[in-house]
């Protein structure tokens, strides 16, 4: 688990930087990478605790970006606001369900070295049914067309991938 104290000392470091508050103190997520809080001017910040994980999900948001998207297989992607380099913060909108967020676990114009191993992939597609059963076939779409975009996405799960009614389909740890 991150620090968080110093996490939001980048965070609030990256705020002021901006001339923006964060709307709250509390966390709004968090994770492995890192912890997210909102702004005041609808978006939220993500302080990452990994250098490599902050330029491979900076670079997703980037990419998108570039290519003006805004949704992926009927997904809305948060569109980047912001970042900055020396605190590894990215600044993002806010979005509604259906979304796809969190691109910090991501391999970037080749897909991972164990792409081919039916082992590993099948048990892989085994927890991607699990996570969402019925919409298994969405999810795999959604992420074949991540792919144009040279994005190898390797960590699908709830609250990643959203559709907006997962409080009446799913339980969440």
């Amino acid at each position: 688990m991150p620090d968080q104290s110093l996490l939001f000392e980048r965070a609030t470091a990256y705020a002021e930087s901006k001339g923006i508050e964060l709307a709250r103190q509390e966390v709004f997520g968090f994770g492995i990478d890192g912890t997210v809080w909102r702004t005041s001017r609808h978006s939220v910040i993500k302080v990452f605790e990994r250098e490599k994980s902050y330029f491979d999900e900076l670079e997703c948001y980037r990419r998108l970006k570039i290519a003006a998207v805004e949704s992926i297989a009927g997904f809305a992607v948060p569109e980047l606001i912001d970042s900055d380099d020396q605190l590894n913060v990215i600044e993002i909108k806010i979005v509604r369900p259906p979304f796809l967020l969190d691109f910090g676990k991501v391999y970037l114009d080749q897909p991972p070295p164990y792409w081919n191993d039916t082992e590993i992939m099948g048990q892989w597609h085994s927890d991607l049914k699990e996570n969402f059963g019925d919409r298994t076939g969405i999810v795999l779409s959604l992420l074949r067309a991540l792919q144009n975009y040279g994005i190898y996405y390797i960590d699908p799960k709830p609250g990643n991938i959203m559709f907006g009614d997962e409080s009446d389909r799913l339980s969440y740890p």
